[in-house]
């Protein structure tokens, strides 16, 4: 057994305040500390009249406190080779930080500063207003991520906090002010349940203390879904988006999923590497890309968050090969379907995951983020243990129902996103 089956020993999980999980681990030969932590305020919390608050809000973390302008933060934590973060997901505001151990005392009273005391001044406001509009034009300048919008829509029932795009829009982000984001901030973001992980070198009181500070009381919501996983739209569809001015195409095909929770989850994952990404990009990528030279990529992945998921396949290809291409995709997706997974290809899918979970371990940011994945989902650290028994359970009967019962072709909506298709190249 390895660290994964030891995590229970290693790592201690405290409640230093109500609504608020820390996670410890502690590793004295190592003369670094990680700090992951998420707070449950992200892009589904928002309000639905002001899209990409949370966005803004967690942009603007970084950009300086009440005693400490961008300039001096910044120079704060470079100038002993720290590093500090904050990024918005779909279900949390997730916070980062690493530093040597020597200067721990600094840059958690800089990362407290920044969760606690942020600035939010008019101008640095308005700046990163500008720079979110410039990322919404990008983001709707490119092909597979307008796609992957559109996929959404299609995926995802009317109303689910999922079908939002982080960024939001022109109209919803324009509309957004300091006050807003300052309110956000204070009844939303500073309310919030809160988990956080340590691993390094470190002192067990010091980060207990500092937790249990700069957090205080949260609301305690032990309920991370109200389950829509495996939702279902009632009709999937296909569409097409034009952009004239590319010169590739992206195919995308998706399904409604489950949540990181649902039982499903594991036999879906394995069935979804086998599909997109052992050897080089799975059987998706070895039929269309090396086999067929169709595609410049063809992999696919399985988004599992708190509140549902989807399972998704993409391939980039030239526009003449989006009908041949998008039909190999489908009839590979239907093989799974239809046809037994090998015994051998399945094992080896098995020990790709527990391989992947001993990487992760490997660091001390991996071992942060992991601690706090397994306490974030009620998983347990006993997880890789249990699921190393589950796997025992799982064979080719349970892949190719799990492939039926998400994947079949009922389930699936495609967009296809590029310049008009144009015929393909006669060989004769």
């Amino acid at each position: 057994m390895g660290l994964d089956t030891n995590l229970p020993k290693l790592v201690e999980d405290h409640g230093p305040a109500k609504g608020v999980r820390c996670l410890i681990y502690r590793k004295d030969d190592n003369p670094t500390l990680a700090v992951y932590g998420s707070i449950r305020a992200g892009t589904a919390f928002e309000p639905a009249s002001k899209l990409g608050i949370a966005e803004l809000t967690a942009r603007l973390l970084i950009r300086g406190t009440r005693k400490l302008g961008p300039v001096r933060l910044a120079d704060r934590l470079e100038s002993v080779g720290a590093a500090a973060s904050f990024r918005n997901a779909p279900d949390n505001i997730i916070f980062q930080a690493r530093t040597t151990s020597t200067w721990t005392k600094r840059v958690l009273r800089t990362l407290s500063d920044c969760l606690t005391k942020p600035a939010f001044s008019p101008r640095d406001v308005e700046k990163e207003k500008e720079e979110l509009l410039t990322d919404i034009r990008l983001r709707d300048d490119d092909p597979a991520r307008r796609g992957m919008r559109e996929l959404h829509n299609l995926v995802y029932p009317l109303h689910h906090p999922y079908r939002r795009d982080r960024f939001g829009s022109p109209a919803t982000v324009k509309k957004i002010h300091r006050n807003d984001v300052k309110e956000y901030f204070e009844e939303t973001v500073s309310t919030a349940p809160v988990a956080v992980a340590f691993a390094g070198r470190l002192d067990k009181s010091e980060v207990l203390s500092w937790t249990e500070t700069t957090f205080e009381n949260r609301e305690e919501n032990t309920e991370l879904a109200s389950d829509e996983s495996g939702a279902s739209v009632e009709r999937p569809e296909n569409r097409e988006i034009v952009m004239a001015h590319k010169t590739q195409s992206d195919i995308i095909i998706g399904a409604p999923a489950v949540s990181r929770t649902h039982p499903d989850y594991e036999s879906l994952n394995l069935l979804n590497v086998i599909l997109g990404e052992l050897g080089f990009m799975g059987r998706l990528g070895q039929r269309i890309r090396d086999r067929e030279g169709l595609a410049y990529s063809c992999t696919s992945f399985l988004n599992a968050g708190a509140k549902g998921g989807n399972w998704t396949a993409i391939a980039g290809v030239n526009p003449r090969n989006v009908a041949r291409a998008g039909e190999l995709m489908q009839e590979e997706i239907d093989r799974v379907c239809k046809e037994p997974i090998d015994p051998d290809e399945l094992e080896t899918a098995k020990q790709n995951q527990i391989g992947s979970a001993l990487m992760e371990l490997e660091s001390t940011e991996g071992i942060a983020r992991m601690s706090h994945n397994l306490a974030y989902f009620h998983l347990g650290l006993d997880y890789f243990s249990k699921r190393r028994q589950l796997y025992r359970k799982i064979s080719e009967t349970s892949l190719r129902e799990m492939a039926r019962k998400y994947l079949e072709p009922s389930k699936r909506s495609t967009v296809i996103v590029g310049p008009k298709p144009k015929p393909a190249i006669s060989k004769s």
